[in-house]
């Protein structure tokens, strides 16, 4: 069996933001954040914070929980 590569939480919000019908400019605007920022998240440049987790949750109403345990397998990888 293959090791399967484990991708960025980054990968899950972007077909977040599809489902929601918003550009990855809109969603990045009402994240509070610059899209250049929101782009360094979704490759996995930039890690996720405990704010940036509660604001998913916010805006994707995925828990915060579910973007920590992405991100703990992402980086353990």
């Amino acid at each position: 069996m293959a090791n399967k590569k484990v991708l960025p939480p980054g990968e899950t919000l972007k077909e977040s933001i599809r489902f929601l019908k918003m550009t990855e400019e809109d969603f990045a605007r009402r994240l509070g954040k610059s899209k250049e920022y929101l782009e360094r998240f979704m490759s996995g440049e930039e890690p996720l914070t405990e704010e940036l987790a509660a604001s998913l949750e916010a805006l994707t109403g995925s828990p915060a929980n579910f973007w920590k345990m992405l991100e703990r397998k992402y980086r353990r990888s």
